[in-house]
């Protein structure tokens, strides 16, 4: 009478993972004798004589007895179903200056978003297509947004503004976006305010993409004596209106130079000429709406005293 053995061999691996919704094949790859016996346990059914079956549902425990060659060989292979990570990334719209955050959520897994990040979050500040791969040990998806930055608020001036009193224009104004609700500290509820005393002036806006925010200016008023009047905007859209900058002068000058740079500090036009006008452009091509930074020097004709401006216009269309 010959004995049966009965012994432990490497069959199936330890574990088997694989994602809900898919199908894992647990398979021996060992070979085996033709005339093999092979019986599957799962936690759903018995499954007889076959080297491989499928789980696409259940995990926990999978056993396998083989009988060949009058030997008894036993494994098993321990079957996890991974969470397949959810696709919850939302499109979104945001003000130029107030970042948002993405989140791929689906916490305690891995993240690899297109800007290099790893994190489950980052901060997003500009326009564009932002992707993450998010993955849970096999499983893995790739998740994506289309972020879109609006330009905000255009001022017509800085935190601290001077004017002449003899200045007939002394405005203050700002350029949102559509659907914007505007209160200036005066009351109005206009686009632009005329000045008439020194103080704090400030102007709130509230929009749906941009929310509540506050800008403020300190006004202050002098006596100039050889005035020099230099507008705060000017609009280059070829109506015959206000479409050049220049500075209206009072007096004489035997020197004169005007440079007006953007606000990376690139000169965009530079004149000596009195008469020079800046109409918008630059080496032909229309320049961005936004503001602008003017230095003005000149030397009075008669009291050779020199003066230099520095002041900012808002270009608008």
């Amino acid at each position: 009478m010959v004995c049966k053995v009965t012994a432990q061999k490497n069959l199936l691996p330890d574990t088997t993972g694989f994602c809900a919704g898919d199908t894992a094949v647990i398979e021996i790859k060992e070979k085996l004798d033709k005339n093999a016996s092979i019986l599957w346990t799962t936690p759903y059914s018995i499954i007889q004589n076959t080297k491989k079956i499928s789980a696409f549902k259940f995990g926990g425990k999978y056993y396998v007895k083989v009988v060949s060659n009058k030997q008894t060989f036993f494994d098993s292979t321990y079957v996890k179903i991974y969470f397949r990570p959810r696709s919850l990334l939302r499109d979104s719209t945001l003000c130029k200056g107030k970042p948002i955050v993405l989140d791929a959520k689906n916490n305690g897994m891995k993240y690899f978003w297109n800007t290099g990040d790893v994190t489950q979050k980052i901060k997003v500040e500009t326009s564009g297509r932002y992707w993450v791969r998010i993955t849970n040990f096999g499983c893995s998806i790739i998740d994506t947004a289309i972020v879109k930055v609006l330009p905000g608020n255009t001022l017509s001036f800085t935190s601290e503004m001077q004017f002449c009193l003899s200045d007939e224009n002394k405005s203050l104004s700002i350029k949102t976006q559509p659907n914007t609700k505007i209160n200036w500290s005066t009351g109005s509820t206009a686009s632009s305010i005329n000045v008439t005393k020194e103080g704090l002036y400030w102007v709130k806006t509230d929009s749906k993409n941009c929310g509540v925010q506050v800008d403020s200016v300190r006004v202050k008023l002098k006596a100039c004596d050889c005035e020099m009047m230099i507008p705060n905007s000017f609009t280059p859209n070829e109506d015959n209106k206000n479409d050049y900058f220049y500075p209206i002068t009072q007096c004489d000058y035997t020197t004169f130079l005007m440079v007006i740079s953007d606000k990376w500090g690139n000169v965009v036009y530079q004149t000596n000429n009195l008469n020079g006008k800046w109409d918008g452009r630059f080496k032909g091509n229309l320049c961005p709406e936004e503001n602008y930074v003017y230095h003005i020097e000149s030397t009075e004709a008669g009291t050779n005293k020199k003066l230099v401006r520095n002041g900012m216009v808002s270009l608008f269309r």
